[in-house]
């Protein structure tokens, strides 16, 4: 059974592909399921958790009274959802820094009835719904001239949150197009990305799957594999694979994961090729491939399903269609290998950014490091450490990459430069958020131990505080080197946001 809470994380981790998720499986349910059910959110257990930000150790004085940091009394609270009762209040970000935590505005809920803009597009709604009607009238049903005024009437539904609504309207734009234009034609691709977003709105994954696949098929029959115009398409398809598996949806995860590596890498090749590798999409498709390819490596329970004869062909076609000469997929830890040589290869080729090309080679130490091939690892940390020992500025350079722990790996991004009305739609979802201040070690080879939380244990944030603790101790780390060595660090303070 679809819940809402099963609804929340879809709906999450579709439009926020950077956060960790500790998935939870959704069973296959009918479409009418997923529309219909909503029960009340199970806000429990740890959903989602941003990548940390450090923070400077907060001024405590610590009472005799106090065996450890767990033991202090909280002076505030965070005013993000109704369990956030515990947490050490600390100003303690520079004013400069980038990732500094802002005290968020109170929400201010606007009834829909004194919105101007509202009321304005009701108004619209019913205009277009007159235009329909004469139109009809005149023409008949299968006027072509519907098609545009069923689109700009869908696409207000949609704006006002009618979304089963939208999707009656666009799902009859559709047909009018395909009438028009033929069955597999291009012209109905807008409208159809439309109705997936009102699909998305209701946790219908049902469809969104099936029409994700219609959109790929369309637009592959149409401009063939060598068309510049199918990049899009390549992307979208990956993206898709991505949520799916994040969601949990459908029987075949691991077939997800290594789909959407093959398309992210294609639709990177695609870019060189048409438009030279300096188009930023080039790096863009690299690191969301290398993504895949961490997220594969780490599942190789579910991985081993493409092992079965009839998908592992099916994988085999699909990877031969985009890469002639090379006969067998590589797996997922040497896939993601392979990218980040191939991002190494791009800034040298470049050679125009010293510390992206620096970067690119600690990145790649750091995927070795998140596979316990430490010494592989440093060598790579050693030989970007050194490269920026022979630059003008190279000091401050080795400052900025290696002066500082770097939660681990970097290439999963966090909710921090999302737009306004994304976080919008992420909290609208059903799920709250709450913040955690921990301090912990770091070894020089990434392990993290000797955990201590500055929040406090309540009774209401204990189970998630144990699951972050769980998350924190597994995790890991960049290392700080100093002189070319890799070094330990004691007393790292970071802050956490976890949704639940």
């Amino acid at each position: 059974m679809f819940t809402a809470r099963n609804i929340s994380l879809s709906a999450l981790a579709f439009l926020l592909p950077g956060f960790a998720v500790f998935a939870q499986a959704i069973p296959e349910e009918t479409a009418e399921q997923n529309q219909s059910t909503v029960i009340e959110a199970d806000r429990s257990r740890v959903l989602y958790i941003e990548r940390p930000f450090a923070i400077d150790a907060p001024a405590i004085k610590f009472s005799a009274a106090a065996e450890s940091v767990d033991d202090l009394t909280a002076t505030g609270s965070t005013t993000n959802g109704p369990a956030t009762a515990g947490l050490e209040q600390t100003d303690s970000l520079p004013i400069d820094s980038p990732e500094r935590a802002e005290t968020p505005e109170p929400e201010v809920i606007i009834n829909p009835e004194d919105d101007p803009e509202f009321i304005q597009r009701t108004e619209s709604i019913r205009q277009y719904a007159r235009s329909v009607e004469a139109i009809e009238a005149n023409g008949g049903a299968w006027d072509q001239s519907l098609e545009q005024e069923l689109v700009s009437m869908g696409s207000l539904l949609q704006q006002q949150g009618v979304h089963l609504g939208a999707i009656d309207v666009f799902e009859r734009a559709i047909h009018l197009s395909r009438i028009s234009a033929g069955l597999d034609s291009v012209e109905q691709v807008p409208t159809v990305q439309r109705l997936i977003d009102s699909y998305v709105a209701l946790g219908n994954w049902e469809q969104v799957d099936i029409y994700n696949d219609y959109l790929f098929y369309i637009q592959q029959r149409a401009y063939g594999l060598d068309d510049p115009r199918i990049i899009p398409a390549l992307e979208s398809m990956a993206t898709w694979h991505v949520q799916a598996f994040r969601i949990g949806y459908g029987d075949l995860l691991g077939l997800r994961l290594s789909s959407s590596q093959i398309l992210f890498d294609a639709a990177a090749k695609m870019v060189g090729l048409h438009f030279g590798k300096k188009d930023q999409r080039y790096i863009s498709n690299l690191r969301r491939s290398a993504s895949s390819a961490y997220l594969a490596a780490r599942n190789g329970i579910l991985m081993a399903q493409i092992n079965r004869a009839d998908l592992r062909t099916a994988q085999q076609d699909l990877y031969q269609q985009f890469n002639e000469g090379r006969i067998s997929f590589p797996r997922s830890n040497q896939a993601g290998e392979e990218v980040m040589q191939e991002i190494i290869l791009f800034y040298l080729e470049q050679g125009d950014s010293p510390y992206d090309l620096a970067e690119a080679i600690t990145n790649l130490g750091d995927w070795f490091l998140l596979f316990g091939r430490r010494d592989a690892a440093e060598e790579q940390y050693l030989a970007a450490w050194q490269f920026l020992d022979d630059r003008e500025n190279g000091a401050e350079l080795q400052e900025r990459l290696f002066g500082q722990i770097v939660a681990l790996p970097t290439f999963l991004r966090s909710v921090a430069n999302l737009q306004p009305e994304t976080e919008t739609a992420f909290e609208s979802t059903g799920l709250y958020s709450d913040f955690a201040d921990l301090v912990f070690d770091v070894s020089s080879s990434g392990v993290v131990r000797n955990i201590q939380f500055l929040t406090v244990e309540t009774e209401e944030n204990a189970l998630q505080l144990s699951i972050l603790r769980r998350s924190v101790r597994t995790s890991k780390y960049r290392p700080i080197m100093r002189e070319g060595q890799l070094v330990g660090s004691e007393q790292n303070y970071f802050r956490y946001r976890y949704w639940y």
